[in-house]
């Protein structure tokens, strides 16, 4: 069997019996080479969304190499404040990284943070490439995918919830350099942003 510590380590290692019952040991460990990280480490910023969408959202996001996830409040969230403060949520979108490492394969498990501004997160990522995909219709400077270059270490990828970005988070995330960017001429939907910007990224990069 294989085992990981989540930070992107694995080894080949034998399960042996302890000495209290219902548990077990792990013995003769031997590092392997773990599957390749992306070259650009990818912070994924996600508008809330209801319920099992969410879960999707870090699923497929640690799937697709993020290294970080961030749940975002963000004006047109739908989602009540109760379903997302304290500490519940956040241990399940942790459990839920957790089981899609071991799925998918991967040794590091993305850090997912507690929900957090808009303008926070952007302002913790001044300096890296920091990208928002917004529908065909929100903002005529958007660009496509192709049009932004490949970022040195970095970068931020911002995905709105179902309802979108309203015109004040675009036109803010524009002003503090954030690129807009599209995906085309149809709307996809919100829990399946989190697959389709990176994979999206991943291949005109060719990283």
């Amino acid at each position: 069997m294989r085992v990981f510590d989540g930070e992107g380590r694995e080894w080949t290692a034998q399960l042996a019996p302890a000495e209290r019952r219902g548990l077990a040991r792990v013995e003769h460990l031997e590092p392997v080479d773990a599957a390749r990280e992306p070259l650009v480490r990818v912070t994924l910023g996600a508008g809330i969304l209801k319920g099992d969408h969410m879960d999707a959202v870090v699923r497929d996001g640690t799937m697709m190499g993020a290294v970080g996830i961030v749940p975002l409040p963000t004006d047109l969230v739908t989602v009540p404040q109760k379903a997302w403060q304290g500490t519940a949520a956040l241990e399940r979108w942790r459990r839920v990284a957790i089981a899609s490492a071991k799925q998918c394969g991967r040794a590091l498990v993305p850090g997912i943070a507690p929900p957090t501004d808009l303008e926070a997160v952007i302002r913790q990522h001044l300096g890296s490439t920091m990208i928002m995909f917004v529908e065909p219709s929100a903002d005529a400077s958007a660009v496509a995918v192709s049009d932004i270059a490949v970022p040195r270490q970095e970068a931020l990828v911002l995905v709105g919830p179902e309802g979108g970005w309203s015109a004040g988070e675009v036109s803010a995330a524009r002003a503090a350099g954030v690129h807009l960017v599209r995906l085309g001429p149809r709307t996809i939907r919100s829990d399946a942003m989190a697959a389709v910007s990176l994979a999206a990224l991943w291949a005109v990069w060719k990283i």
